[in-house]
């Protein structure tokens, strides 16, 4: 509490000093009027200060609040301390103070739109998502802080699982200010698929994908979902084209979708056919987990042994601790009995390495996580989680 107080006087103080300051400027030229003014605004600050040092916020804003009525041009300081009131922490006092700017009769264009802003920001922060749409909207019908307004109103929206409005809110800043969201759109008509499937119309879901598609050709995550949906309608051959669409699009993702591919893959293609998909995609976009499938389809055509010297080749070029754990793995089934026990000693401190070590990490803020995220839960931003790549990784 006390370092909340000494942040508030001490940004209290700051324009209590440039108000005083250019009254006694104008004091000369003025006169007395002037100067007893200057006097009434004085106490009038250091009354407000006394209130928020006592903790009687409620009488603090009020007396500001007349202030503002009487001193118009001390608005940019009514302005700053609700913010003061956000950072904070007591966003009711801040969404008061800038409620009550915003209906304020003596305010210009400008101040009123920097009003509505900073009230959209209070909401916002208390979580009155609900209250805080207006006040973007009010700001982008006046034409004031369009872009930032457009962006507090898509993560609204999102929050909200408002697809179609947050959808709506992209189109229109691209339309008016030359943005193009067409990712984060395809992202979001994703979002609506998923509830489709969920709900199990998979002709509703295929369809957004579709579109998702077609707004975003580079979309990886319509391509895995496009190929989950035709595996579920039995449509195995489509299915396999989709995922293998992947390696034009984006093929750091290849990884997440090897084993699904492999399944279909099994059930229609040959296995040289597979084996020499696999080597080509390993010699082109190499990873640990498609050296993992080369490996487990060399031991189901030709057996354990060459599985294992393939391996150990490869891991001799790019070591990767998920390789070491399969290359003890291939040697604990005809390993000795004395042997046994330090193999499997060895594979269980790899597997412990791999539970501590995340498999993806966001390209924009550093999030890591074990799971494949579309979007960041650390910063928000679509579409820049991908898999870790190095020896504990990919």
């Amino acid at each position: 509490m006390v370092e909340s107080l000494f942040s508030y006087l001490g940004f209290l103080l700051l324009p209590v000093a440039a108000a005083s300051g250019w009254l006694l400027a104008k004091k000369g030229e003025q006169g007395a009027p002037e100067e007893r003014r200057s006097s009434s605004l004085s106490t009038d600050y250091f009354r407000g200060l006394n209130y928020l040092i006592n903790e009687e916020q409620e009488r603090a804003i009020d007396l500001f609040s007349r202030m503002l009525e009487e001193e118009p041009e001390m608005v940019e300081t009514h302005l700053a301390l609700g913010t003061l009131f956000r950072r904070q922490g007591d966003t009711s006092q801040a969404i008061h103070l800038h409620s009550n700017l915003v209906g304020s009769d003596s305010l210009s264009k400008e101040q009123r739109a920097l009003a509505l802003l900073e009230l959209g920001k209070d909401y916002m922060k208390a979580g009155l998502l609900d209250r805080a749409e207006q006040p973007f909207l009010d700001l982008i019908q006046l034409g004031a802080y369009p872009q930032e307004s457009y962006e507090r109103l898509v993560v609204i929206y999102q929050q909200e699982q408002e697809w179609d409005r947050a959808i709506e809110v992209l189109r229109r800043q691209q339309q008016e200010i030359g943005v193009s969201s067409v990712s984060i759109i395809a992202q979001f008509l994703c979002e609506k698929a998923e509830r489709e499937r969920d709900s199990g119309d998979l002709a509703a879901a295929l369809a957004l994908v579709d579109q998702a598609l077609r707004e975003d050709s580079s979309l990886v995550r319509g391509s895995m979902m496009r190929a989950e949906i035709l595996a579920e309608l039995g449509d195995v051959d489509a299915a396999i084209v989709c995922y293998k669409r992947i390696e034009q699009q984006n093929p750091s993702y290849l990884p997440n979708v090897i084993t699904p591919l492999l399944k279909l893959y099994r059930s229609t293609g040959s296995a040289e056919e597979i084996l020499e998909y696999l080597g080509r995609m390993l010699k082109e976009y190499p990873s640990t987990t498609v050296l993992l499938a080369v490996v487990d389809q060399i031991e189901r055509m030709r057996g354990e042994r060459e599985a294992e010297l393939f391996l150990v080749g490869q891991l001799g070029q790019r070591p990767s601790v998920r390789g070491l754990e399969r290359l003890i793995q291939l040697n604990l089934t005809h390993a000795e009995e004395k042997a046994k026990e330090g193999l499997e000693g060895l594979q269980v401190l790899t597997r412990k390495l791999q539970e501590e070590k995340p498999e993806y990490q966001c390209g924009q803020c550093g999030f890591q996580a074990h799971n494949l995220h579309w979007q960041c839960p650390g910063c928000n931003r679509w579409n820049t989680i991908k898999p870790i790549v190095g020896v504990s990784g990919e």
